[in-house]
């Protein structure tokens, strides 16, 4: 409903056009319907607002269902008859049982979200009972959605009642093995700061809920960024400014501003009704400038700070009492609550106090209308009135200001004062935006578009009207349809990458057991074999990994081999009971396993002895690069560097100290080549500022140098460049060469892997029946076959 209380409508084309092929499931909390009973039959009327009219453009492009809450429960013959009734009508309901109904909106929704999305904490009353209850209706939504749901539907759920229902769905829709389906959640609130949402006892829960979609939509970028920063610090997930990274999925997040239908608005003013309820207020506020507000009278549209500020202009410009009058629509809302008991006790008392101040027989300073008024009144007030006043102190958009421009007259052009907490102030260019908290700001504000000169005021009129012309409820609708088709594009290519089954296995290794050969497999450490951890101390294999380990390692004719950016003698320490070659400081150093030296000695190669001796071929490696040059070192290790260069550790350690000392929880390590700065437990937000000024920096004094700046998972590296997983890969290959493989399996999760695949991939590009088998962790755009899903599923 708009919040003006009037029964708008609308119907205007957005810009853009969709798939007429789709078919839409919008997911909102209550059905647009207005269901009556006379006797035995049920009517249906469709009920106006904002998200009616919004997606009003969409309906007429393609299939359409809305479902939703009916308003409350009914018993089952009822139920018959409204099904039926509402399938005519492209809606289907969702029944909740009237305490789950209540605990759900009231108690959690209305009671939890709603304040503190916009900056209430102190509002919030937070029962278990109710949180059960939000599950509870998020579930049956969910349930009812997947019995009418098909192949390739696309979904948009709605707002801060349902934040659960993405990821629910997604479950459901896995489950029933439905393809192409593409989920969309936007919310219509404020989003707050990570700081302020923190607060909240089920954090983890709502966000989690809602990534389950392939797009999330916000009125601003703000709200966005606010929602990005939650991921990152409470979740510990990667953002971009558009995108988060879940373990098995890209989210992507998007700002979509809402519109109105301004033709409804242009085209009343030509009605009878309009015009002669027009003519009615020329004719009472002849002599009187007319400011308007229009509010539900709710604690975040800023309604005691309009009239304290009104008060405050009166006071400081009193040659303008007596000539003009501030027109206040307060739509009731929620009047049972006790908060808002007191919301409409104090502004009773600022009206009554500001009219007997100020006010004559003759001047009542505010016409203070605590009702709904119709949509001729509405339109009539907006067109007479010189100023509109928006005074929100936290509000998702305000869609008073759009519906304000679009109610002017072609010879008279009102002023546009808008809160800077209102969402619509980042698009409505040509408003004075106002500080609503700040009463002399907003006095002041009152006063300079009263005085406003008539060229200024249509200038910034036709700013204002270009946009709210353009980008109308439709557009908005239809924007964001465009840009989840958009995305789940990108979601079915990664949907294409087929997950590594046991099955998948067995037939993979199933063929290589007719061929002669040994089978190797590479594998990656951290974020594979193991969960990242920052500190190395920490980061010793689980009992798990070992076992895993061992066991395949004994298998007659493997050989295994572990990558990691972890020091040789981490290494060497974790693993030293296990005969598997290990990789270390991402491939600076590498070592045989004892079966893999006992086939080269057996092959008769120079490395016999399982210490390559230094050399280098002169012709290049058949893949194109340059030829591995390898030097020996103690216990079996093998090094791809000559020597460390103190040097550039010189020049490093003074940087990545100032960056330390300057970044609460990073720290250096100090490998034998590498030196790794790790910001894992800083600050999300500020560690990888710092991080990528730190890059910055280094590029600049080390650009004439053979070294590479790697940007890994929460760390920055600085190593000898070209060498890397892939290049100790060649090398070990190159020791390995007298030794035929019937097979070949690398696993990985990282950038770094990423080059390793891409070299097998190149290796055996031109044998395509050859079993190679690589699989990164966790679905993401990959050089790999396939994906596992955790660490758990590696092992």
């Amino acid at each position: 409903m708009s919040e003006n209380g009037s029964n708008s409508n609308g119907n205007n084309n957005g810009g853009g056009t969709t798939d007429s092929s789709s078919h839409l499931i919008v997911v909102s909390n209550r059905l647009p319907v207005t269901l009556a009973q006379n006797e035995n039959e049920w009517s249906f009327k469709l009920s106006a607002g904002g998200l009616v009219s919004a997606l009003s453009g969409l309906k007429r492009e393609m299939s359409f269902t809305w479902v939703g809450w009916p308003g409350k429960d009914f018993g089952q013959e009822d139920r018959l008859k409204i099904n039926s009734l509402l399938k005519e009508n492209s809606c289907s309901a969702v029944y909740l049982d009237d305490e789950t109904a209540e605990l759900y909106y009231n108690g959690f929704a209305n009671s939890i979200l709603w304040p503190l999305f916009h900056y209430h904490p102190g509002e919030m009353v937070f029962e278990e009972a109710a949180w059960e209850a939000y599950q509870r209706a998020n579930k049956a939504f969910a349930d009812s959605l997947i019995d009418i749901i098909n192949d390739g539907d696309l979904v948009w759920i709605h707002d801060y009642h349902l934040m659960l229902m993405p990821l629910m769905l997604r479950k459901l829709v896995d489950e029933r093995g439905l393809k192409g389906v593409k989920i969309g959640w936007f919310l219509h609130t404020p989003f707050p700061s990570s700081e302020l949402y923190r607060i909240l006892p089920v954090r983890r829960e709502i966000l989690e809920g809602v990534l389950g979609a392939d797009l999330l939509g916000f009125h601003t970028y703000d709200y966005a960024r606010h929602f990005l920063s939650s991921c990152t610090r409470i979740l510990g997930l990667q953002t971009t400014p558009d995108v988060v990274e879940t373990e098995t999925r890209m989210v992507h997040v998007g700002t979509f501003p809402i519109g109105i239908d301004p033709t409804k608005f242009s085209e009343a003013l030509q009605t009878e009704d309009v015009k002669s309820r027009l003519g009615e207020f020329e004719r009472k506020f002849s002599g009187t400038k007319v400011i308007v507000g229009v509010d539900r009278l709710d604690y975040i549209k800023g309604v005691p700070q309009k009239l304290l500020a009104f008060e405050q202009f009166l006071s400081q410009y009193p040659e303008y009492v007596g000539k003009v009058v501030l027109v206040q629509v307060a739509v009731p809302s929620r009047g049972d609550v006790e908060e808002y008991q007191h919301l409409i006790s104090n502004v009773n008392e600022l009206v009554g106090r500001i009219n007997g101040r100020f006010g004559t027989v003759e001047y009542t300073p505010i016409h203070f209308l605590h009702k709904s008024v119709t949509f001729t009144e509405l339109v009539s007030l907006y067109a007479v009135s010189d100023v509109c006043l928006i005074t929100s102190t936290r509000d998702g958009m305000n869609l008073v200001s759009y519906e304000y421009v679009a109610s002017q007259r072609s010879n008279h052009h009102g002023v546009l004062v808008l809160s800077e907490f209102a969402g619509a102030a980042q698009s409505l260019n040509g408003s004075i935006i106002i500080n609503s908290w700040n009463i002399e700001e907003v006095a002041d504000a009152i006063y300079q578009a009263l005085s406003m000169p008539v060229e200024q005021r249509e200038a910034n009129f036709k700013t204002l009207s270009r946009y709210v012309g353009k980008y109308t409820a439709a557009y908005w609708g239809v924007s964001f349809i465009n840009e989840l088709r958009r995305v789940s594009q990108v979601a079915d290519e990664l949907a294409q990458l087929p997950r590594l089954t046991p099955a998948i296995l067995a037939n993979k290794l199933g063929a290589e057991t007719t061929m002669d050969g040994k089978r190797l497999f590479l594998l990656d450490y951290d974020g594979t074999l193991s969960a990242t951890r920052s500190i190395p101390e920490f980061a010793r294999p689980s009992p798990l990994a070992l076992s895993t380990l061992r066991r395949l390692s004994e298998q007659p004719g493997t050989l295994v081999y572990v990558f990691s950016g972890r020091m040789r003698a981490h290494m060497d320490r974790w693993f030293r009971d296990l005969d598997v070659g290990l990789v270390a400081e991402h491939g600076l150093f590498y070592k045989h396993p004892q079966a893999a030296r006992a086939l080269i000695a057996a092959a008769g190669s120079p490395e016999a002895n399982g210490t390559p001796s230094d050399a280098s071929d002169s012709a290049e490696s058949s893949d194109g690069t340059a030829a591995v040059v390898t030097h020996a070192l103690d216990n079996g290790w093998s090094s791809l560097v000559q020597h460390k260069d103190p040097q550039w550790r010189e020049t490093v350690l003074p940087l990545f100290q100032h960056y330390t000392e300057r970044t609460p929880g990073s720290f250096i390590e100090e490998k034998e080549i590498d030196i790794t700065w790790h910001y894992r437990n800083t600050d999300p937000e500020f560690g990888q500022w710092q991080a990528n000024e730190l890059k910055m920096n280094l590029e600049r004094v080390l650009t004439h140098l053979p070294l590479a700046i790697v940007n890994g998972s929460k760390t920055v590296e600085v190593r000898p460049s070209r060498i890397d997983k892939a290049y100790a890969l060649r090398s070990i290959m190159k020791d390995l060469k007298n030794i035929k493989f019937a097979c070949v399996m690398a696993i990985g999760n990282g950038r770094s892997d990423e080059h390793l695949f891409a070299y097998l991939n190149t290796r055996y590009a031109k044998s395509p029946a050859f079993p190679l088998i690589t699989s990164t962790v966790g679905r993401k755009s990959t050089d790999a076959k396939y994906y596992l899903p955790n660490v758990d599923s590696v092992l």
